[in-house]
């Protein structure tokens, strides 16, 4: 009894436990002149003063059972507006411990942080009982079994801390989670989605590109990030930020321009597959545009100059210049490429007549 009375002395003594993911893009657990929304008694929304939403934490007092005993469980979690899991903390004084009673190590607090990171871990096709190796009939209750940590999760979990691990994660992925991603989704703005495009993080910035809509007041800040996206060398990136790009900006010629350039810039191909879907279906391309794969069509390859062609076709272009520019592809050392200025100036002809 003395011990542990002198080790719940000693972490009294100690800071306040909090651990954060990396590439919180400076996200901090508190900043000045925030403002809060709650729903319910614990999940907050925090905003700056001018009401830019930040992020979402929960405050859960809940317990984990194990070994017969249920343990009290107080922890903070954060996540951001888009529900990306950002870290927890603890009440001063209060610190996580595995089964023998030890208290997690700082090293065991960050693996832990970096396991509730990840999403996508089996833990949400596991039930309770299959975290030890016990008998099917043992359920999350004060006489759960204890035993040897199931070789399924043994590498996913804190070591000596398996049912820790598994509860923080079922409720970083739980209904707050859902509820978070639901709240964003309703209210976003030009503003929250710049928040999210911002981000350090892939997966959020996905988030955000996914979540793009055209009823959405696309402003020239937004138009930059989503243009710096689509140049990007992630090419998954790169292949989300061109499915996201919104139909009004199709009517903006400088940025079919941009478009135009950046397809001849990625090496991906399924990146180019899809901007040049995206030029297809605008309304016209512009004469820049029109001027500058003039151009560039003798460094273009095969493929490049065949989708070019197409959307000459698709876009009616077919000025005296153009068409001088296709004549002399008919010298091309490729033979595909030959055929296919053949057939361009031959539909050509057939029009003019």
């Amino acid at each position: 009894m003395l011990y542990f009375l002198a080790l719940g002395s000693c972490y009294l003594l100690k800071p306040k436990i909090q651990y954060f993911v990396k590439k919180s893009d400076g996200w901090s657990v508190q900043f000045n002149n925030e403002h809060y929304i709650s729903f319910g008694d614990s999940l907050f929304l925090r905003e700056t003063s001018d009401g830019t939403p930040k992020s979402f934490y929960q405050h859960f007092s809940t317990g984990v059972c194990f070994d017969n005993q249920c343990r009290p469980l107080d922890i903070i979690l954060h996540w951001s507006i888009s529900g990306r899991y950002l870290g927890f903390e603890m009440p001063k004084g209060e610190f996580l411990s595995k089964t023998d009673h030890d208290p997690f190590s700082r090293k065991e607090y960050l693996q832990l942080s970096e396991i509730l990171s990840n999403y996508d871990l089996p833990f949400k096709d596991i039930k309770y009982h299959e975290l030890m190796n016990q008998p099917e009939s043992s359920t999350e209750s004060a006489d759960a079994i204890s035993g040897a940590t199931s070789e399924r999760i043994k590498d996913i979990v804190v070591q000596n801390a398996a049912y820790t691990t598994y509860k923080l994660w079922k409720l970083v992925y739980g209904e707050s989670q859902k509820f978070i991603e639901q709240y964003t989704e309703k209210h976003l703005n030009t503003s929250n989605l710049m928040t999210v495009l911002n981000s350090q993080d892939r997966n959020e910035i996905v988030w955000g590109l996914t979540h793009m809509r055209d009823t959405l007041s696309f402003s020239i800040p937004l138009k930059t990030r989503l243009v710096s996206l689509i140049q990007s060398d992630d090419y998954y990136l790169s292949y989300n930020a061109v499915h996201a790009i919104p139909k009004t900006y199709l009517n903006d010629s400088d940025f079919l321009e941009i478009l135009f350039l950046s397809y001849l810039n990625t090496p991906d191909t399924s990146t180019k597959k899809a901007m040049f879907r995206k030029l297809k279906a605008a309304p016209r391309l512009g004469q820049n545009l029109v001027v500058k794969s003039r151009q560039s069509i003798g460094a273009m390859a095969p493929q490049e100059i065949s989708s070019l062609l197409k959307l000459y076709e698709k876009h009616s272009v077919e000025d005296s210049v153009t068409v001088d520019v296709v004549r002399k592809l008919i010298n091309h050392p490729n033979a595909y490429v030959v055929n296919l200025a053949k057939g361009y100036l031959r539909k050509h002809e057939n029009r003019r007549e």
